[in-house]
């Protein structure tokens, strides 16, 4: 009974097995069935005969004791797992010796009774021979107009599946059985057992009939359970918990029940038992549809209430004859039906709406209505009632058409959220809602009710619309609702520190109007008043938890306790926490003999630590080497791109830092050094230590050491003129300015002259402005004639002029130096 499949033989590992043989005498025998399959299984060879008859093939014996045995003459054989055996099928009728499994035929004959229905006296085969079906989540669409055309060709009963297992529901269910209803067929439900213990059992039949009252079942309906040979069902305590089902379902109401299986399941596990015979539905397939009258007769005859003999009725619905179970059992069309359309409180006039309706035909003769609300977390105590009118339902009456009073069953009424019903929404309990037809005017005798499920109006939703820190504080603006705010008037926001798990602050402030939380959520209490907007002073607590990065949370806070401790109804938050730390270096440059850093370095500490500092790193050593106070520039371009970081717009910052007077700095860049900046924000404006967040910027490296010897020609007199530049970062720190006239030929130096006058050189400067000193780097040397000199030039030698900084006096020491390229002169 699980799934539709065109041909069907087996269901959850279990054949359903399909025979005719010829045979001297008429025999019958099980083949076993059920109402919906999962896969197709390979059909069973149909046997050519001169009277079509059935054959047990499930290896059993039969009920008078003749022994099954296996036949010489290779008949067809299929085993009760589902597999045909390797024996070769006869496919031809003959009179030869041929053993098979025989199963007594009981003759006598059988008295139609008053039940009996029309297909089973059908004394010929045809697809209007049955009168019940049985449908499922495979036949979703079937309209009403079809049930009618069903109904027009002798069905009288459906059975509609319902559920299986513990979470399975059939999506359909509700369509499938209104419109069968409406077109005057008879409903019967069935839910597909796989329960292995009573726990099992009891909440499969809970989940049964709450789908039963779902779609409007009423309780005299027969709920039947389909058992089938499925892993789950195949033990000896199978009818134990079974009988705990039916039980679990008659404390629901569903006293009305009804059992399908398998012929050769039932004789092992004998769960026929539990409901009797006469209410159990059996399945026996047959690919031969010719003789129904014997074959109906001898399943009959067996006791059973139904007899599902096809999965082709139609094309591909399943299809049964009644013997009498469905027009003795299946119960009426509805007799009772009842739906909760609405149980809202309304944020308007902030009351508690009440809508439904309930058809019942023991409610005649009862003209008076009440709606009653129940505190079902208080022993079911009433809590209020209200006498109600009739309001028209023509749906109902539409779905409905046999149940009394269906066409005007419908309720609906407002309750003041007041007194007990307020108590009762601010504890959070159930309320059932209980509607009474009575004859009297109190409501208090003679009445028929109808009570809905408890309901809990704890509906508690908001949002938080802003969040904005600043050095000043936080403030926070957003909206609550909750339906049990109700009989709390203080509303406090609270400032919490989801890290450290403690509270930082909080205040208690006036809901605002907000008309559209209202529109949104109109089923809200007080939803039309639920916004809140308050500002939190930077105390120690705020300051310490964005330093070190904690989890801020805040939290709505509606509580009938003036300091805002006890008996609170609280929304929280998600949590923010104020680590985003990003920066860039916009210049990192030597000018003027100055070390200027510039950038902008956004950070969500900077609230709470609003002193810039820039610290310089030498990267070979790890020590600091220099640091200052920088100066705070406007960086409107940083809160463009990072409008999320706190004080994003206040980011940038200068610094400079004079090489020549620092002498830590002066020693990294004389060494050739790289060095790291660091922009720190901290609480200190003294030293910049204190709580502090930091951002490293890459290593920046000071070796760029670039000459040119513009000119280097002999004077009448002898000596050697040497102009040009030579301009390097490493020049700091080594005040001494040498020019050295070398002998390239040789390998030796001729001469040098220390460079007393400087050539200020603005070409350079504009080549390499980040260079230290390239302004003053130019130089123009005579080197006075002597023999060297001379010899090395009548000689043809080649000659290199070495720019030197050092920073000993005789240049002999602690030297940068820059090389020409070799000339003749």
């Amino acid at each position: 009974m699980e799934a539709k499949k065109r041909f069907k033989l087996y269901k959850s590992g279990k054949l359903w097995c399909c025979a005719a043989v010829a045979f001297g005498v008429l025999a019958f025998g099980t083949v076993n069935g059920q109402a919906d399959d999962t896969t197709p299984a390979a059909t069973t060879s149909q046997v050519a005969t001169t009277n079509s008859q059935l054959v047990d093939v499930t290896g059993t014996s039969d009920t008078t004791g003749n022994a099954n045995t296996n036949s010489s003459s290779n008949p067809t054989m299929v085993s009760a797992g589902g597999a045909s055996s390797n024996a070769s099928t006869a496919t031809t009728a003959n009179t030869s010796s041929t053993t098979v499994n025989v199963r007594s035929l009981v003759t006598a004959p059988v008295t139609t009774s008053a039940v009996t229905t029309a297909a089973y006296a059908a004394t010929n085969n045809n697809l209007s021979t049955a009168d019940t079906l049985d449908i499922s989540a495979y036949q979703p669409n079937i309209s009403e107009a079809t049930f009618q055309q069903y109904r027009n060709q002798g069905i009288n009963n459906v059975v509609v599946k319902l559920s299986e297992s513990t979470g399975w529901m059939n999506a359909y269910a509700q369509q499938q059985v209104s419109r069968a209803q409406a077109a005057g067929i008879t409903v019967s439900a069935y839910h597909f057992v796989r329960f292995t213990t009573a726990a099992q059992a009891q909440a499969e039949a809970q989940l049964f009939a709450r789908m039963a009252k779902g779609v409007g079942l009423g309780n005299d309906t027969l709920m039947i359970a389909d058992v089938e040979s499925v892993p789950q069902t195949r033990y000896a305590g199978i009818v134990n918990n079974l009988n705990v089902f039916f039980q679990t379902l008659s404390s629901l109401g569903f006293n009305n029940h009804g059992v399908y299986t398998g012929l050769a399941y039932d004789r092992q596990y004998n769960v026929s038992s539990t409901v009797g015979k006469a209410r159990t539905w059996v399945a026996m397939y047959y690919l031969d549809y010719t003789a129904n009258v014997a074959r109906s007769n001898y399943v009959r005859s067996l006791g059973y209430g139904a007899w599902q003999y096809t999965d082709r009725w139609g094309g591909s619905i399943d299809a049964s004859i009644d013997f009498g179970m469905f027009a003795n059992y299946a119960g009426h069309q509805s007799t009772s039906a009842a739906n909760l359309d609405n149980f809202n409180i309304n944020a308007g006039n902030n009351t508690l709406n009440v809508a439904g309706w309930f058809a019942d035909n023991n409610n005649e003769g009862k003209n008076n209505r009440y709606v009653i609300l129940l505190d079902q977390d208080n022993g079911n105590r009433e809590i209020t009632r209200q006498q109600v009118s009739a309001v028209s339902r023509t749906d109902v009456a539409n779905v409905y058409q046999d149940i009394y009073g269906s066409s005007t069953s419908g309720f609906n009424t407002n309750f003041a959220l007041t007194g007990s019903l307020a108590n009762a929404i601010a504890a959070g309990h159930r309320i059932k809602v209980l509607i009474r037809y009575t004859s009297s005017n109190d409501g208090n005798s003679d009445y028929n009710d109808h009570t809905f499920d408890g309901v809990v109006l704890n509906k508690n939703v908001a949002s938080l619309d802003s969040m904005t820190a600043s050095q000043s504080g936080i403030h926070v603006t957003g909206w609550h609702a909750a339906n049990q705010s109700i009989n709390r008037q203080y509303h406090y926001v609270i400032l919490y520190d989801a890290t450290t798990k403690s509270e930082i602050a909080r205040q208690r402030v006036n809901s605002s109007l907000r008309n559209d939380v209202e529109q949104v959520n109109a089923d809200v209490y007080n939803s039309a008043n639920s916004g809140f907007s308050a500002d939190f002073q930077m105390n120690n607590a705020l300051r310490t938890a964005i330093q070190n990065g904690d989890a801020i949370q805040v939290i709505s806070r509606y509580t009938n306790d003036v300091n805002g401790n006890d008996s609170a109804v609280d929304y929280w938050f998600t949590p923010h926490s104020y680590k985003q730390n990003q920066a860039y270096l916009d210049d990192f440059s030597i000018n003027n003999n100055q070390l200027r850093v510039t950038g902008w370095h956004a950070a969500d500490q900077s609230i709470a630590e609003p002193n810039q500092w820039v610290i310089l790193i030498d990267s070979q050593t790890g020590k600091e080497v220099a640091r200052t106070k920088a100066t705070t520039i406007s960086r409107a371009d940083v809160q463009t791109a990072y409008p999320n970081i706190l004080n994003a717009n206040n980011s940038g910052f200068t610094a400079s830092f004079d090489i020549a007077n620092t002498p830590g700095l002066l020693a990294a860049i004389s060494a050739g050094h790289s060095l790291r900046v660091v922009a720190r924000y901290s609480d200190d404006s003294q030293n910049g230590e204190g709580h502090r967040g930091d951002y490293w910027f890459n290593a920046q490296s000071f070796q760029s050491n670039n000459g040119y010897l513009d000119s280097l020609r002999v004077n009448n007199n002898g000596s050697v003129q040497a102009s040009g530049w030579h301009a390097s970062n490493q020049s700091a720190g080594r005040p001494y300015h040498y020019a050295i006239l070398y002998d390239a030929t040789a390998g030796c130096e001729l001469s040098r002259v220390r460079v007393a006058n400087t050539v200020q050189r603005s070409d350079v400067q504009k080549a390499y402005p980040n260079v230290y000193n390239s302004l003053n780097s130019g130089f123009n040397v005579n080197f006075t004639s002597s023999s060297a000199i001379r010899q090395a030039i009548n000689s043809g030698h080649s000659f290199q002029v070495i720019d030197r900084y050092s920073a000993s006096q005789d240049g002999n020491s602690n030297y940068v130096d820059f090389w020409s390229p070799t000339r003749r002169l």
